[in-house]
């Protein structure tokens, strides 16, 4: 019986009685049996004390058997408590069966373990699936609510209940990016993208007309809110959220059914983006937010009901559990210990995995401003119109890099490019250290870093003090993460949990625990630091390495985006793009339906720091749309409250008091098809060891996509004073673009390069052999062009050949095109050859990058 909890609410378990159906215990009714409970022999009615059971994996999975076990022990628990504690007949007896026999009901906390154990038996060796996993979550939650508040029992199934959601979430989540990733799969290719915006614009306007002859000048403020994703020309891809201001001037003058338009426009975007390695890391990072899923949908017992519509309508989140995915994770690691304590109580000893936490993903952002100025001239007449547009658009972007210290100062090539800097930011730790360290005039103790080193700075510290400073924090870090554990998972609240955290935070100068974490980083950095300038000290030196992962991100709840920038070096990535744009269009309708063929021309410079991206473009865009517009669906609603009004004798009244108001609510839905043709001169073709006569523009692709685009747009003119009006205008739209073709140029290595050295920096090579498969008429033109020695491609390669490691590989490379090219060589070797010469470009590839001059390093702040 249980009769005592000690200090940390750990119960004793003296005994617990076994279940007649239990396998586990054979021939329950027997004689043998029955004597050795009257005798209370508890190696025959329990399970062994200290049985080890196996609750969840390293993947936060349940396993079958350990929760079996699990259950197996809370239902003799549960047992226990329903039985009356004096029992009618003599304990030999009852275990006889002897007497008269009683038909009792079984309880209900014992009947949802029993069938909970019954679901478990039924499922396959391993893991929970998902649906068992919300079962098991769910029924648990029940049991908890039927055991007595507060008593040990109840505790437990509401932390295995966590742990079963846990569990379903992470398989849900799992789900959800399967079925996710087809759904995003085409922001895969660049130039595809959606977006959706609202724009609200004020103004004024100036002129006269009658007769059909007139003329009026507008000016006007616009602001525009936009977000959206899209596809760089790399691979990545890109969350946007963006506003704007405009201004906007034009003039229109019209004879007739002819009308000449002019105008001018100044617009400036600022754009918050988020970067993502490509779609599939978008959907595994975002999948919880994206997705719906509730442990009752799993199993198909959701109430569907008009309220539940209504509230779902209104409230997208209402009831998605999924959306908690983070905190569930979260919740799971830090009940790990209580939850084992729990498992003692009942004689078993949990051997689960330690789970890292829901750790939060610091992905990365940045800025851009664009500042474009644009102005177009079009003329119309009998229903066809024709018009011309010219553009300068300069977009400067700043993305942010975060390093660890311990990987800045650990990294080969130094803290920073610059020797200077490089310097700044490690005497900067150290400066920032001095702070951890005792000075004469404190008196309550010695400061963190001095307990750690024994009062002794660290570069005096000799390497056996080193390693056991390393030793400490380790120590210091793990009961740090312990006691914040527990105090998240409501255990020692009594005890004062969150004084011993307070003063844990306070020891290391802190407020809270972000303080704390960044302390302590920052101690291990001085240490790291000293314990690289001794050759002696390479032990310390691993231990130091051997924490950092955990340091840096501790399986606690903290605000993991303001740690990230207090225990990093920053890095300001600064690129920029100008463009010059020139477009004719010719168009035409009848009635609402329209349509256009456009042509333009963009020259773009781009400053990157991806060697095969930076240099001159030359895009040119033939596009073919079509729109339906229908500009009366006011006149449409003034006709209708018209016919309401008019019964009432109110109708006459209606026109004289919208006299003079020119007003129209416009609805407009169109796509197009668009042919772009990109010619790219890369800015490596400008150093002097590449050969001139290859240098130059060349096709780099050639793509057609779909876009469409509608809209709905409402504005009107209010007569201030004749001739003068006030001009108001809000529209909201949403358009879409889909690469539904591409073929690289054969003339060019920038294409197949560029994809080729994304893929494997972003970890998803597996996708390569697919991308060629799809391009394999472009590649084949390719490799007989490289087979060709006068081709400028052939003497692009040899460019990049000569700056490879000299081993002859160059010569088995052209070998290998040029059989291709006479058909004594299959496609299959020519692309072995191609990937391999990529391949041994990755490293200078990635030299390249880091010394990009745009790559700004900042020095340490105080």
């Amino acid at each position: 019986m249980l009769n005592s909890v000690n200090g940390s609410g750990a119960a004793v378990l003296q005994s617990f009685r076994p279940l007649p159906d239990d396998p586990a215990v054979s021939a329950a009714g027997g004689l043998r049996n029955a004597l050795r409970c009257a005798d209370r022999r508890p190696e025959a009615c329990v399970s062994p004390q200290g049985r080890e059971v196996r609750l969840v994996d390293a993947g936060l999975q349940i396993q079958r058997q350990g929760m079996r076990d699990a259950l197996r022990a809370m239902t003799a628990e549960a047992y226990r408590q329903a039985e009356p504690s004096q029992p009618r007949w003599p304990r030999w007896v009852e275990a006889l069966r002897l007497g008269p026999r009683r038909h009792q009901l079984t309880p209900d906390t014992v009947a949802i373990l029993q069938n909970l154990r019954q679901m478990l038996r039924e499922g396959d060796a391993g893991a929970l699936n998902i649906k068992e996993c919300a079962s098991l979550s769910l029924r648990l939650e029940q049991l908890a609510h039927k055991l007595p508040a507060g008593s040990p029992l109840a505790e437990l199934s509401h932390r295995l209940s966590l742990q079963g959601q846990a569990a379903w979430a992470q398989l849900a989540r799992a789900e959800a990016e399967r079925q996710l990733l087809p759904q995003f799969q085409r922001f895969d290719h660049p130039g595809a993208s959606s977006e959706q915006r609202l724009g609200v614009s004020v103004g004024a306007g100036v002129g006269l007309g009658e007769g059909g002859i007139g003329a009026k000048a507008t000016f006007g403020v616009g602001v525009g809110l936009s977000r959206g994703m899209d596809n760089d020309d790399e691979g990545f891809v890109f969350q946007n959220r963006g506003h704007a201001v405009s201004v906007q001037a034009g003039v229109k003058g019209g004879v007739g059914v002819a009308s000449l338009s002019g105008g001018v426009e100044g617009r400036r975007q600022k754009t918050r983006f988020t970067e993502f390695n490509s779609a599939k890391a978008f959907v595994h990072l975002k999948a919880e937010q994206l997705a719906h899923g509730s442990r009752r949908d799993t199993l198909g017992v959701s109430a569907r009901t008009v309220v539940g519509a209504l509230i779902r309508l209104f409230r997208p989140g209402h009831g998605n559990e999924l959306r908690h995915y983070h905190r569930l994770q979260q919740q799971a690691g830090d009940q790990q210990q209580r939850l084992a304590v729990l498992l003692g109580w009942l004689g078993q000893r949990d051997a689960s995995s330690t789970l890292p936490g829901g750790r939060v993903p610091v992905l990365p952002s940045g800025e851009s401003v664009a500042i474009r100025g644009a102005a177009n001239a079009r003329v119309a007449a009998a229903g066809m119109g024709a018009g011309v547009g010219a553009a300068l658009e300069r977009i400067e972007i700043q993305a942010d890099s975060l390093t660890p210290f311990w990987q800045g100062i650990t990294a080969e090539q130094g803290a920073a490019r610059n020797p200077v800097v490089a310097a700044q930011r490690l005497a900067g730790i150290e400066q920032k250290s001095l702070a951890l360290l005792d000075r004469p005039q404190d008196r309550l103790g010695a400061q963190p870093l001095s307990r750690l080193t024994g009062g002794r700075s660290p570069a005096d510290c000799p390497a056996g003090e080193l390693k056991s400073a390393a030793g400490r924090l380790a120590a210091e870090l793990d009961h740090f993460c312990a006691v914040a554990q527990q105090r998240d998972a409501g255990i020692g609240r009594r005890e004062g949990g969150a004084l011993v955290e307070k003063s844990i935070v306070s020891s290391w100068q802190g407020k809270s625990r972000e303080d704390a974490l960044a302390n302590m980083a920052l101690a291990h950095a001085a240490l790291l630091l000293a314990a690289g300038r001794r050759e002696d000290a390479a032990e310390a030196k691993a231990a130091l390495l051997d924490m950092a992962p955990r340091l840096y991100a501790p399986p606690i709840r903290h605000d993991a985006e303001a740690l990230a920038g207090r225990v990093g070096f920053r890095d300001t990535l600064e690129l920029q793009i100008r463009d010059r744009s020139y477009a004719l269009d010719l168009g035409g309708g009848i009635g609402p339906l329209g349509g256009k063929a456009e042509a333009s021309l963009t020259e773009r410079e781009r400053i990157h720091h991806n060697p095969v991206r930076a240099g001159s473009y030359k895009d040119v865009r033939v596009t073919l749309s079509g729109n339906l517009a229908d500009a009366g669906l006011l006149e449409k609603l003034k006709g209708a409250l018209l016919s309401q009004l008019m019964p009432h004798g109110l109708a006459e009244q209606l026109p004289a008091a919208l006299a003079g108001v020119q007003s129209q609510l416009a609805g407009q839905a169109g796509g197009g098809i668009t042919l772009l043709l990109r010619f790219y001169q890369p800015q490596y073709q400008r150093q002097a060891d590449f050969p001139a006569e290859a240098a130059g523009y060349r096709l780099q692709l050639a793509r057609v996509s779909a876009s469409g685009d509608a809209a709905v747009s409402l504005s009107g003119g209010i007569p201030v004073q004749p001739g003068v009006s006030l001009e108001l205008g809000l529209a909201v739209g949403v358009s879409a673009s889909t690469v539904f073709y591409e073929r690289w140029g054969d003339n060019s290595l920038t294409a197949p390069m560029m994809h080729y050295l994304h893929l494997q920096a972003v970890g998803e090579p597996e996708r390569w052999p697919g991308l060629c498969q799809a391009q394999a008429q472009g590649l084949s033109g390719l490799y007989r062009q490289l087979a060709d020695e006068g081709s400028a491609v052939h003497k692009e390669a040899e460019y990049f050949l000569r700056r490879q490691p000299q081993d002859r590989f160059g010569q088995r490379f052209f070998a290998a095109m040029r059989a291709f090219a006479d058909g004594s060589g299959s496609f299959a070797q020519a692309g072995a050859a191609l990937d391999e010469m990529l391949q041994r470009q990755y490293p200078l590839w990635q030299a390249d990058k880091r010394a990009f001059p745009g790559l700004v390093e900042h020095a340490l702040q105080a």
